[in-house]
């Protein structure tokens, strides 16, 4: 995930919309925030405020796995910034699309993307987000003495601007990376800190992604009490979000669980049979090779 930010600006009727899709967008509310961001665009915006709706629309098609429709708008939203030589937001834009490409598993033109924002991003905060993103980027590829130091980038570009938000999402994904690297323990300390942070900013959606990676973190130590209880918060909201991607990594998660019970390896086949159903239909191929791989496994298990 990446960090969004309200950027304090005079209110005109499009930046009021802005400001309306933000808050239902933190929420979870998509539907809502789309109809704000559209109606944004249709409210005779200054360029800068087209082009800002267009990489939020982008952003919520991206969370809805709309692909498509993600790439359409971000690739508006950068020609628009070229255009009028908006260099932050052309930037942002850009890692819109890249994180829809990491989603889809494609790394290889997710860096290059990244590579490209790095260089356009003039402000603290932009620049922290596309390094956070790349640095995620090299977690999913298994680089993570890279991934380690791209997020303390990040971090220490979050921090120059003042961008609490960027900081908790670095934190999220550092957690993340560490679980991923088998570092259990250090999972969970970036996990507490992360979730303390969002909680204060009352960053739901954040504080969300970073309860389901502690959850993973509490089911790999064998604390599988405090894993549900999280995990069945996490599930609610995404389902309610309509997050496909993370309710399926929530699925996965459960179905790990159950897998180290006895006598539960059903539960675990059903959990990832509909994980990998949900990453199938959004198009998330590595999740859905990894569950795929995960039956496999059950299976082979079960059967011996």
């Amino acid at each position: 995930m990446e960090p969004t930010l309200e950027r304090p600006r005079a209110l005109s009727a499009a930046r009021a919309h802005l400001d309306r899709g933000f808050r239902f967008e933190q929420a979870g509310s998509l539907a809502r925030a789309l109809e704000e961001y559209h109606d944004a665009l249709a409210s005779h915006p200054l360029a800068a405020e087209e082009i800002e709706a267009r990489l939020r629309i982008a952003r919520v098609y991206r969370t809805m796995a709309a692909w498509d429709l993600c790439r359409a708008e971000s690739e508006t939203a950068i020609r628009l910034a070229h255009q009028h030589h908006e260099d932050d937001l052309a930037a942002e834009a850009m890692n819109v699309q890249l994180g829809a490409l990491q989603l889809q598993g494609f790394y290889d033109q997710a860096d290059d993307l990244g590579r490209r924002a790095v260089a356009l991003a003039r402000s603290a905060r932009v620049r922290g987000i596309t390094l956070q993103n790349l640095g995620r980027g090299a977690a999913e590829q298994g680089r993570f003495a890279e991934s380690d130091a791209l997020f303390a980038q990040s971090i220490d570009a979050f921090r120059s601007a003042n961008y609490d938000i960027g900081i908790a999402v670095a934190l999220t994904n550092a957690a993340k990376a560490a679980f991923d690297r088998g570092d259990s323990e250090r999972a969970l300390s970036v996990g507490r800190e992360a979730i303390a942070l969002a909680r204060r900013l009352n960053q739901l959606d954040v504080l969300l992604t970073a309860v389901q990676n502690q959850a993973a973190g509490f089911a790999s130590v064998g604390d599988h009490d405090s894993a549900e209880a999280l995990l069945t918060e996490a599930l609610g909201h995404f389902t309610s979000a309509r997050n496909l991607v993370r309710q399926a990594e929530c699925l996965e998660t459960m179905g790990q669980m159950s897998e180290v019970r006895p006598g539960d390896p059903e539960t675990a086949r059903r959990c990832y049979e509909r994980a990998r159903e949900l990453a199938t239909a959004v198009g998330d191929r590595p999740l859905a090779d990894r569950l795929t791989t995960r039956l496999r496994g059950l299976s082979d298990k079960t059967s011996g």
